[in-house]
């Protein structure tokens, strides 16, 4: 067996084989063999088809089996000698077997990025940190209270005015066609705040409980033109019923609130508690933004190229995860399908996330880095302990295979080899609260 590699790329390869006739032979007439014991023809007994009928009624599958049996035996033997490691399956071209004749077939692989991570201690980033503001406190206490707010009806009036919670149907058309996005029913909105569409809250004013009012807003839209640059506008021809009015009444933030709802005895505690939540989510943030930019400092220290068919895949995963697309869509299929605009985008961060993993891979090799399976074991507890009782056995059951555990293994060991590159980073640290983003190490 003769094999001609060729480098396309960094990460792509293309094999080209020639397998021997005599080996062609060989596995041709070990076919045939069995096909002579068991092929049905009609007008001969089992196993007395004479060779030049079975080459007529068999040919094709005969050739179609001996190709497929050659390729693999002679690509998996290949990848053994030449030491590919290979991450997805490789596109074939096989040439047309022939009797007498060498076979040849060419197979495009993509492999795994070779990588020797340099200069991965002292790098240099930037932290930005935040104190939360009385103000943030406040914005999210007066969330917590907008949740518990109660709707009293209105009886005094049935006239909408502003702040009144107003329960409608609406439906819109453009030339006569309905706008399906512009529908509802039984829709609760409240004047001055919830807006369906520019200018509809304005056309509720001063409408009676019961009435269906009529009107008609303008909304911009792109030409189907490319080479258009200004938008064209149409207009939304509006019918709305107006149903009942409410007014809505939110909870007294006071002592009796914080002890109702916080699960605290005074609205002191409250706010304290409330600003350390927000606080600790701010830290979270800014430990994950540092941990991104470390990482993206470190791909711009050690630049290299990934296969393509795991950055589609990868893509695929985000989009599914991101409920874009349904999780039977093949990844090549979707690409395809993603307007361009979007693509690159997408396609960008998928290619990072997929850089991300090789390098943290390659960094835990280099340093020799490993997770004992008491760790793993740990982790696997905690996760236990988070479900609920009616998850667990099927929890305890997922992590008791051997390929679930191997990827919890991995994913904890790329995150010693993140978490170490972070320790060892030179962080600057802004506090976005001083004036003039005053820096502080």
């Amino acid at each position: 067996m003769n094999v001609h590699i060729e480098s396309l790329d960094a990460v792509q390869k293309k094999l080209t084989f020639e397998i021997p006739s005599d080996r062609v032979k060989e596995e041709v007439e070990k076919i045939y063999r069995t096909f002579q014991r068991t092929a049905q023809v009609k007008g001969f007994r089992a196993g007395k088809v004479p060779r030049p009928v079975l080459e007529r009624h068999f040919g094709e599958q005969v050739a179609s089996e001996v190709s497929a049996h050659l390729i693999e035996e002679s690509y998996i033997s290949a990848l053994q000698e030449h030491s590919l490691q290979v991450v997805a399956d490789p596109h074939i071209v096989p040439e047309k077997l022939m009797s007498g004749q060498p076979f040849r077939y060419s197979a495009t692989v993509e492999l795994r990025p070779e990588i020797t991570v340099k200069d991965y201690e002292g790098v240099e980033v930037e932290k930005t940190v935040k104190k939360v503001t009385d103000e943030e406190v406040d914005k999210s206490l007066a969330q917590i209270a907008e949740s518990l707010a109660q709707l009293h009806p209105i009886t005094d009036r049935d006239q909408v005015e502003s702040s009144d919670v107003v329960t409608i149907d609406y439906a819109a058309s453009s030339e006569g066609r309905p706008l399906s996005d512009l529908q509802g029913k039984g829709r609760f909105i409240e004047i001055g705040k919830e807006v369906i569409f520019p200018g509809f809250q304005e056309k509720l004013l001063g409408a009676h409980k019961g009435e269906t009012v009529q009107f008609s807003l303008p909304f911009p839209q792109r030409s189907a033109d490319p080479q258009a640059q200004a938008p064209t506008e149409r207009l939304a021809a509006f019918r709305v019923t107006v149903h009942d009015l409410a007014r809505k009444e939110l909870p007294v933030l006071d002592d009796e609130f914080a002890k109702d709802h916080g699960e605290c005895d005074t609205l002191t505690a409250l706010r304290e508690k409330v600003r350390t939540n927000l606080q600790q989510h701010a830290d979270r943030q800014a430990d994950n933004q540092l941990q991104d930019t470390v990482m993206t400092r470190l791909l711009e220290i050690n630049p290299f190229e990934v296969p393509p068919t795991l950055v589609r895949e990868q893509l695929r995963r985000m989009l599914v995860d991101a409920r874009m697309t349904s999780p039977d869509i093949d990844a090549a299929t979707l690409e395809s399908r993603l307007p361009e605009g979007l693509r690159d985008g997408f396609m960008s961060s998928a290619k990072k996330q997929v850089q991300i993993v090789f390098l943290l891979e390659a960094l835990a090799q280099q340093l020799e880095l490993s997770i004992p399976d008491e760790e793993v074991q740990q982790q696997v507890n905690d996760i236990v302990e988070r479900v609920g009782p009616n998850q667990q056995p099927q929890v305890t059951a997922f992590y008791g295979r051997e390929e679930n555990r191997r990827v919890l293994r991995n994913r904890l060991l790329h995150e010693k080899a993140l978490h170490l590159v972070v320790e060892k980073a030179h962080v600057k640290v802004v506090d976005r609260e001083v004036a003039g983003g005053e820096e502080r190490e």
